[in-house]
Formats: C-alpha cells, sequence, structure tokens
C-alpha cells in the first residue's frame, strides 16, 4: 500500500474547509470516503491513500480521524496533529459536532487535473448533504455493508460504486 502524502491530503482538507459550507467532520469523513472510493473504482488507485474503518456512523479514514481528533487533545503539547497549521476545530451553535475552518490555504495545483475534477464532482454531488444524510448513504452501500464492524473496509470493494454514479 502507498504511503500518505501529507502535503495532498492537507491540500484536500482545506481546499473542502474552504468550498463546503458547515463542514462537520463527520462530512469530512464520508467526503473524503467517496473522494477515494471512486478514485479507487475509476482508476484502481486512492487519492489520499488512507485506510477506512467500518465505524457506527459510516467509514471513517484513520490517519485523517486521527490528526482531527489530535487537533482537540487535551495533550495539545505532548501530541500535535499534521493538520493543526491549516485548519482549526470550531464548536458551533448546535450540537451536530465540530465545524472544520481554514487557518492556511494550501496551493490546489498539487492535486492533478483528474483529483481536482473529482473533488468538485464530490462537492457539487454531496457538498450540500448534512453528515447524517451522508452517512445513511454510506450504509447502503456494498463496502461499508460487506464489511464487518470496527474492521477495514477491502478497497476491491470500491468497484461495487460504479465510480461516479454512486454520487447520483
Amino acid at each position: 500500500m502507498a504511503s500518505i502524502d501529507i502535503t495532498k491530503l492537507k491540500t484536500i482538507v482545506s481546499y473542502l474547509a474552504d468550498n463546503v459550507d458547515q463542514l462537520y467532520v463527520t462530512k469530512l469523513m464520508k467526503l473524503l470516503y467517496y473522494i477515494d472510493f471512486i478514485s479507487l473504482a475509476e482508476r484502481g488507485s486512492s487519492i489520499t491513500n488512507d485506510t477506512y474503518y467500518k465505524l457506527s456512523y459510516g467509514p471513517v479514514p484513520s490517519f485523517t480521524k486521527n490528526e482531527i481528533d489530535n487537533l482537540d487533545s487535551l495533550l495539545e503539547k505532548e501530541i500535535k496533529s499534521q493538520f493543526a497549521d491549516i485548519v482549526k476545530l470550531e464548536a458551533p451553535k448546535d450540537s451536530f459536532g465540530k465545524l472544520i475552518k481554514n487557518k492556511k490555504k494550501y496551493d490546489p495545483k498539487i492535486l492533478s487535473a483528474y483529483e481536482k475534477d473529482l473533488i468538485d464532482v464530490v462537492i457539487s454531488k454531496l457538498g450540500e448533504k448534512t453528515a447524517i444524510a451522508l452517512s445513511i448513504k454510506t450504509h447502503k452501500e456494498k463496502p461499508y455493508r460487506l464489511t464487518s464492524f470496527n474492521s477495514i473496509i477491502d478497497q476491491s470493494l470500491a468497484a461495487t460504486l460504479k465510480g461516479r454514479e454512486v454520487l447520483n
């Protein structure tokens, strides 16, 4: 498995924070899932190279989730998130979790034309949906349904999503 390109991942998170209203942590996890699994279905490779686990709210990219959790760590001095320079967490007025807000923008030129196009399509099709709606959507799909709880979602199951058709 390829290693995570932290600069590319930070660029994607920053880009999503800039282009998606109300980007809650759960919503970020689902958007990244669609970006990666559609890329897997279409090209045979992930964009972020993160590993996705089946958890109760749907597929979760483990590296990204750990880095987001570290933004909110009580042990902030000992554990520093690799995302701390680009995003911060904010508590909204509602009780739907924390929002991801940009601190610094990364240059989207680091993304290939394919990657940028796919991310834009995912934003246009799913960016307005709530985290709850996205969680429900992922629960109905084979990669989630065919995986045991707390297990890694097999990337080969991405083919069952039929690429961008899953966004309709």
